[in-house]
């Protein structure tokens, strides 16, 4: 698989030590990157891939699958830290070999919208793997049937990419595949404020939503309402007293 390391300015040191990590273990190593400085280079060896600074993950994403062959991708965003990234690399590859089945793998990571505890269906018999509903796309692989399908999208009206993850989740159980977490990889991936408008990606949502077949709209309402319903009871669990009062 090839691996691509997402940048922007602030991270390209970050995204500088995670290539030099995997580029000895991994097939390809890409950084796709973004920045205010146009003479910005890096002393990294491996593919550079050049985006415009003012566009954001929806097209960082399409980078990735235009760069991508027949074989599936792994993605990670460089404002993540992990103890040890080939281990990372090795438990994805290792996934997919034992189970064909596996659309979508993503590791343990703190600090994301969809928390494991909410996403989390069931965990796998015999494995550290945990099949969930929806994962947040910051660290992610998607088998080659998913790359597939989401070339077919059309890119550039969903500027910050909200929807994407929800779309490739929704599309693996479409195909009957599955969407696992790692709990066996810890990655930590800071919460910071957003540097852009979140109703506006919100809106954008909506419109790039149209896009769903019947079969992934059909998943991703189900899937959605598994991790809305998990975060709904663990807040009555904490607070029982607020939750029984009248709508």
């Amino acid at each position: 698989m090839i691996v691509f390391i997402i940048s922007w300015a602030g991270q390209h040191e970050n995204a500088r030590a995670i290539a030099d990590a995997l580029r000895k273990v991994a097939d390809e190593v890409a950084i796709v990157y973004s920045d205010p400085d146009p003479e910005l280079t890096f002393d990294v060896p491996c593919k550079l891939i050049r985006r415009p600074n003012e566009l954001f993950w929806e097209d960082k994403f399409k980078a990735c699958l235009d760069s991508t062959g027949s074989d599936g991708m792994l993605v990670i965003h460089a404002d993540c830290s992990c103890d040890d990234w080939e281990f990372l690399l090795k438990r994805c590859v290792d996934a997919k070999k034992q189970n064909a089945d596996i659309g979508v793998w993503a590791p343990n990571i703190e600090g994301t919208y969809y928390e494991l505890r909410a996403s989390r269906i069931f965990n796998i018999k015999g494995t550290d793997l945990a099949l969930c509903a929806i994962i947040d796309a910051i660290i992610f692989y998607i088998s080659p049937e998913i790359v597939d399908r989401m070339r077919q999208i059309k890119y550039g009206n969903n500027k910050f990419g909200w929807g994407i993850g929800s779309l490739f989740c929704a599309n693996s159980y479409a195909q009957n595949k599955f969407v696992v977490i790692d709990q066996k990889v810890k990655v930590f991936h800071p919460r910071s404020k957003r540097g852009y408008d979140s109703a506006e990606a919100r809106r954008q949502k909506k419109i790039f939503l149209n896009q769903y077949s019947i079969s992934e709209m059909i998943q991703y309402q189900l899937l959605s309402t598994h991790v809305h319903f998990k975060h709904l009871k663990a807040a009555i669990e904490k607070n029982p007293l607020e939750s029984s009062k009248p709508v």
